[in-house]
């Protein structure tokens, strides 16, 4: 797909989307190289329609940024148009989501927020798929003229927004922010990204310490603590976060396994695949522990869903040597 920037504006090759075909596995290849992932069960019409209305939204998204020195985001944050994110900012990302995933986004439309969020944060994606498919995403303005801030590096950030970005079709959280993570360059966040991947996550791992602190001040300075035991609040506090270790460690040996259980299949990179894979499939690769059944399993996808297609394509190993440019 001939995706460029002209000046600041995305622009795309419409005629290449309307000639998509199930039968045009190069051209598909391509798309998918992009990080225009093809979601599960989708065919090549329902792929292209989707790509033609990504591709409306992304001109109008253009004439309202060209137009004017603010831009409103779905009604949550107004930008200044001038801080938009450069290609060649951009581009820092390319190295790490080609290098793991096998994929390179240039088309996102990407900018600095001046009004930070929060102390320790650093940016966020924003996805409408349901609705004009529509992503945007936006990473705090210190990154705008620095390449690391406090334990953040910029070319990490902004492949891990890139990730959330071309996952939106896959639609499934159980692992997106283990994959996202899993370019950073940090062991700990690595390991403990996947814990929060809901919004309430972090307001039920945080409301029963708020409550704990709040019982042992009324015991400090009320005199209270003869009359309420501090221990039922302790364990309040242990649960959640002690529920999200475990889920998390249950996700890793998911995945972990599934990524082993490719490379003794024969597969050279398995984390592409992995990549375009739900969580179900990716439970379903950390079963077949035997590789003729599970080589099997991924044929009989490949011959079944043309997503699945395009990954052999791309991913499996092949007799001939087939590139993607």
């Amino acid at each position: 797909m001939k995706i460029k920037f002209s000046g600041e504006n995305f622009v795309t090759d419409k005629k290449f989307i309307e000639s998509i075909s199930e039968n045009d596995i190069k051209g598909l290849a391509e798309a998918d190289s992009k990080g225009f992932l093809m979601a599960p069960g989708e065919d090549a019409e329902s792929y292209r329609k989707r790509l033609l209305v990504m591709d409306e939204s992304y001109s109008e998204v253009e004439k309202e940024l060209c137009s004017s020195d603010s831009y409103n985001i779905f009604g949550e944050f107004t930008i200044d148009t001038s801080k938009r994110i450069s290609p060649e900012i951009l581009g820092e990302a390319a190295e790490l989501t080609q290098r793991y995933y096998g994929f390179n986004i240039d088309w996102v439309p990407g900018f600095f927020l001046s009004k930070s969020l929060g102390v320790l944060w650093g940016g966020c994606a924003i996805s409408f798929p349901d609705q004009n498919q529509l992503s945007i995403f936006i990473i705090r303005a210190n990154f705008a003229k620095k390449k690391r801030w406090l334990f953040y590096r910029r070319d990490e950030l902004l492949a891990h927004e890139l990730c959330h970005v071309a996952r939106v079709p896959v639609r499934d959280r159980t692992f997106e922010e283990l994959f996202a993570y899993r370019l950073s360059p940090s062991p700990l966040r690595r390991y403990m990204g996947n814990c929060f991947r809901h919004d309430y996550d972090a307001i039920l791992f945080i409301l029963p310490v708020f409550l704990l602190l709040g019982m042992q001040i009324l015991r400090l300075f009320f005199g209270l603590d003869q009359k309420i035991p501090i221990w039922p609040f302790w364990i309040l506090a242990g649960i959640y976060p002690l529920f999200l270790m475990l889920r998390n460690h249950f996700n890793r040996y998911i995945f972990f396994s599934a990524k082993t259980n490719l490379e003794k299949a024969g597969m050279p990179e398995p984390l592409p695949i992995l990549f375009r894979s739900n969580g179900d499939e990716l439970k379903k690769i950390s079963s077949l522990k035997d590789s003729n059944e599970l080589r099997k399993w991924l044929d009989e996808k490949a011959g079944d869903e043309l997503r699945w297609k395009v990954i052999k394509f791309r991913f499996f190993p092949k007799n001939e040597t087939r590139s993607v440019s």
